[in-house]
């Protein structure tokens, strides 16, 4: 189970996650859910840890194009196809929520791409999303989610990269 929130601050975007990693137990404290690329991504991975994993592999050699809507589904249907190619019988799990070229968004097995200044993902993400329109941090309003839910788990683990970070397409051959 998982909370993972993310906003615009000034020149910033950050995010945050807890660490339960499966109901009532805390596996593992950091590198699990949220994933920093240099200065250009951030994102989080809320459901299947399979898929989130398979997204930060995936990261390893592509980014979108852009942040822009079709450049951003077709960075997804690449991960699909890539994960297809990886593992047999893949389906997708998962939502994310990156900060990526200036604009924070999450994006769903779904193909469903959202874009806000703030937002949350997760089976915490109404209780983190409350607290960030109430003006809390990203990590306040996922230690709200931990608080208020048995599904969320401390520590809080926070990452951000500057707006204009040095974001723009990567593919490398496989």
């Amino acid at each position: 189970m998982t909370v993972i929130a993310g906003r615009i601050v000034e020149e910033r975007i950050v995010v945050a996650a807890d660490s339960q990693v499966t109901l009532g137990h805390q596996a593992k404290t950091e590198g699990t859910k949220l994933y920093k690329v240099g200065d250009a991504l951030v994102f989080g991975g809320s459901g299947h840890l399979r898929d989130v994993n398979l997204m930060r592999l995936f990261l390893d050699t592509h980014t979108p194009a852009s942040s822009d809507e079709r450049d951003v589904l077709e960075f997804y249907a690449e991960y699909i196809e890539w994960s297809k190619r990886k593992m047999s019988g893949f389906e997708a799990n998962s939502s994310f929520l990156f900060g990526f070229d200036g604009k924070l968004f999450e994006i769903d097995s779904d193909f469903d791409v959202l874009y806000a200044d703030y937002t949350a993902i997760g089976s915490g993400w109404e209780y983190a999303r409350a607290a960030l329109h109430l003006g809390h941090s990203p990590a306040e309003a996922v230690q709200v989610a931990c608080d208020l839910t048995i599904y969320c788990a401390p520590p809080v683990t926070e990452y951000s990269i500057p707006v204009h970070g040095t974001g723009g397409a990567r593919t490398v051959p496989e």
